[in-house]
């Protein structure tokens, strides 16, 4: 097996990207982080505190196994051929590899096969335990369903929403598989506002966001999905993904992908309702040290 990294996500690229686009709804994620590193490094936007980390697996015959993805403070991606035969041995060189190269890596995520037998390998490399974080479900749309829409619209966030967002997005990453700080979920608002790729349902006031993100060659991912407790119930969260999908529909996508937990019924059957898809698993595992 043959371990290689890369300095640049256009280099993975070239390895890499014809076989995610084997299906490219799927690997949204792995294609998406991929396009956003590389117009970052068109634009020459770089931090050496938050440099990615780039590398693939591939066997004898050069063909392609694994897909390490990694950007800063966020879980290592690994995406790849969950039925080649030697995928355990492709498994254990990656380790291998980032254990001598000293990468320290808060967590692991991907399709539960990969994902799993990586924190296995790596938990037994540095005995250390690791703790499952969320089972999540990759869903597609293609068409949104005729569904209610409750009373309101949607919007783009502006600089006047900061503050009530920025504690919404600190208030949502509570419940996802990477919490972050206050500090950070300000800076990030504000990122996306200024990307114009946040959007609000509004009934007389904010009332439920989401965001479109990880755009790929056909597709594009809604993510950020979020109502306070106190709006619950009346539909917002429903109406305002329904709405961004339609838009992004209409802008030219062919479809969209999102994540969900699947320990949450609610969300699930929220979206199936909307028209996305169940098309594939993914898992994520954090470790007790990152080392």
């Amino acid at each position: 097996m043959n371990f290689q990294q890369y300095r640049k996500a256009s280099e993975l690229a070239r390895v890499g990207q014809a076989f995610l686009m084997k299906d490219e709804a799927l690997n949204n994620l792995p294609l998406g982080i991929m396009h956003r590193c590389i117009e970052n490094e068109m634009k020459g936007i770089s931090s050496d505190d938050t440099k990615p980390f780039f590398a693939s697996v591939t066997d004898s015959k050069k063909n392609l196994v694994l897909l390490l993805i990694m950007t800063p403070p966020y879980n290592l991606g690994i995406f790849g051929d969950g039925s080649h035969p030697h995928l355990n041995e492709a498994i254990k060189r990656a380790v291998e590899k980032l254990q001598a190269h000293q990468v320290k890596i808060p967590g692991v995520i991907g399709p539960s096969k990969l994902a799993g037998s990586f924190a296995e390998y790596w938990g037994a490399a540095y005995k250390i335990s690791y703790d499952l974080a969320m089972e999540q479900c990759i869903f597609k749309l293609t068409k949104v369903n005729d569904v209610s829409q409750s009373s309101g619209f949607i919007r783009l966030a502006t600089m006047d929403d900061l503050d009530l967002l920025s504690r919404w997005g600190y208030e949502f990453s509570l419940i996802t598989e990477s919490p972050f700080t206050k500090e950070l979920a300000r800076e990030k608002t504000q990122e996306f506002i200024l990307q114009e790729s946040l959007y609000v349902w509004e009934d007389k006031k904010p009332v439920s966001m989401a965001r479109k993100a990880r755009g790929t060659s056909s597709g594009i991912s809604v993510n950020y999905v979020y109502t306070p407790k106190e709006y619950e119930r009346h539909g917002y969260a429903t109406s305002c993904v329904a709405e961004l999908s339609r838009i992004l529909l209409r802008d030219g996508y062919e479809f969209c992908t999102l994540y969900t937990d699947q320990s949450n019924p609610t969300s699930n059957s929220i979206y199936k309702k909307i028209g996305y898809v169940p098309i594939g698993d993914s898992i994520v595992y954090q470790f007790s040290d990152t080392l």
